[in-house]
């Protein structure tokens, strides 16, 4: 099967808030962070895939990542690549994510992430929604890698 990587644009914002509410994902603020959403489509045009950077001073949360079960760990691998793109592209210097999935650590640590503590989360990024409530909830992992 055939996949297309692109950032998205004004035009995706109902398809990609569609996509991400059926997995059950929070969409608020993606009209305000629809430029920084990495999408993956297939041959069709339906979205497959979205990992959105949501940019605070130099750095950035990785958040709203949905994954079809289409998906090999191949084009996984490569939707992170291109979120790492885009970010230095926005001159970020820090990508961080928060995660409840064990099984996806090891994942994350092939692509470079490496685990820290709430402690050494900088308070600018400690400040924002996405982490004041994703930080709530018990089984938590922060993970960070330079951009």
């Amino acid at each position: 099967m055939f996949y297309q990587l692109k950032v998205a644009e004004e035009k995706d914002l109902n398809k990609l808030t569609a996509f991400a509410n059926k997995a059950g994902v929070n969409s608020e603020g993606f009209p305000e962070l629809i430029d920084q959403f990495i999408l993956m489509e297939d041959g069709n045009h339906e979205l497959v895939a979205c990992i959105g950077i949501e940019p605070v001073n130099e750095d950035g949360i990785l958040r709203s990542l949905v994954v079809s079960d289409k998906l090999k760990q191949a084009h996984i691998l490569t939707l992170f690549q291109s979120a790492q793109t885009l970010s230095r592209q926005k001159g970020m210097k820090y990508l961080y994510l928060i995660t409840n999935n064990k099984a996806s650590i090891d994942f994350l640590i092939m692509m470079g992430f490496e685990e820290i503590s709430t402690e050494e989360v900088p308070v600018h990024l400690l400040n924002t929604e996405h982490m004041r409530s994703c930080l709530v909830e018990n089984d938590k992992i922060v993970m960070v890698k330079e951009a």
